[in-house]
């Protein structure tokens, strides 16, 4: 089923709107919160709902060590040096990861889907080949 664009919520449509400018914090927010499939760094929703003990805790040791070598870094530079040689190039690469992905899935013929119609098959099929150079 497709789902028109003047059919949806207004924070939808809002959201759309309003997406160039909301691309620098989205995927801190992606990551940090897990909104909407499930957090990277807090463990909830559909990406970890079936997941088993031993996952999850290789998951909670990911998180553990990516923290404690951010904030070890960030201890042993300064506030001044840590941003310029780490927390800036993870800045650009996140965005262009985030980029990337945004442009895979979004299109102006692209279909919409609710959580109802949506299947991951039907995702998988409304991705958008683009041409990044040669």
């Amino acid at each position: 089923i497709r789902e028109q664009k003047e059919d949806l919520d207004w924070w939808i449509q809002a959201s759309y709107a309003t997406r160039n400018i909301q691309l620098p914090i989205l995927y801190l927010v992606y990551l940090l919160l897990g909104i909407p499939d499930g957090g990277h760094v807090l463990f909830y929703g559909r990406l970890w709902g079936d997941k088993d003990i031993k996952t999850k805790l290789r998951g909670a040791f990911s998180v553990l060590l990516s923290l404690t070598t951010a904030f070890g870094l960030w201890n042993a530079m300064g506030t001044a040096d840590f941003a310029v040689i780490v927390f800036a190039p993870w800045l650009v690469m996140s965005f262009w990861l985030f980029m990337v992905t945004y442009l895979q899935h979004h299109s102006d013929d692209g279909k919409l889907y609710t959580d109802e119609t949506f299947t991951f098959a039907k995702g998988a099929f409304e991705t958008v080949d683009r041409s990044y150079g040669k």
